[in-house]
């Protein structure tokens, strides 16, 4: 990671390893999102197979990438990763050998702390915020593209308690605006609240 990050200009947020599958946070100035994802699978590939002496593919699919577009959806993300191997029982807190948690109380790490820090304003706030009991829900990277939309168009109806994700036009402004407001509050990107709901995009964004 650190090394393909420098040549990519790869700007890491978080990170966690896991048993079967690993999540990560990061940004993609220069868009190099695919080539870097192609790299860092394959180098890390070979290097697996070559330690524990097997051959074949190491990753049953393709990497899936979802993109960040508010703050609210930002913190529900980097807080889902972090605890994401506590919750799958794989540790006792949220301090995992395998994810970046220890990285924020460095200086230099391979994480990117501006953002992070002008967000929470304190090593102390962010803590608190990590461990928190929630019920977050990010999207599961595991799942194909229709089974994302089927998700994103079931989360949509359970925090609207609808029967259809739609959101009416002729609704009163304050009423679509409130609607758009949760959703993007559990950290459902812009482009997917407006592709589902109909609300157009220019809307959803100035929300």
């Amino acid at each position: 990671m650190r090394k393909y990050g420098r040549k990519y200009k790869i700007l890491y947020h978080a990170y966690c390893l896991l048993d079967n599958h690993v999540h990560l946070l990061f940004e993609d100035p220069k868009e190099n999102l695919s080539e870097f994802m192609q790299v860092i699978a394959s180098v890390y590939a070979r290097y697996f197979n070559k330690k524990y002496d097997r051959i074949g593919h190491l990753y049953q699919d393709r990497f899936a990438s979802e993109i960040i577009e508010n703050n609210g959806y930002y913190v529900i993300a980097l807080r889902y990763i972090l605890q994401n191997a506590k919750k799958a029982g794989l540790c006792k807190s949220i301090n995992y050998k395998w994810n970046s948690y220890h990285c924020y109380k460095l200086k230099k790490s391979l994480i990117t702390r501006d953002k992070i820090f002008n967000i929470f304003g304190s090593l102390s706030n962010l803590i608190y915020f990590l461990s928190e009991s929630n019920d977050d829900e990010c999207l599961d990277m595991s799942l194909r593209p229709s089974e994302k939309e089927n998700y994103n168009i079931e989360k949509i109806c359970k925090l609207l308690q609808s029967k259809t994700p739609i959101i009416k036009p002729d609704l009163p402004k304050s009423e679509i605006v409130a609607k758009i407001k949760l959703l993007k509050l559990h950290g459902l990107s812009i482009r997917t609240i407006s592709r589902i709901t109909t609300v157009g995009k220019w809307i959803v964004q100035n929300v």
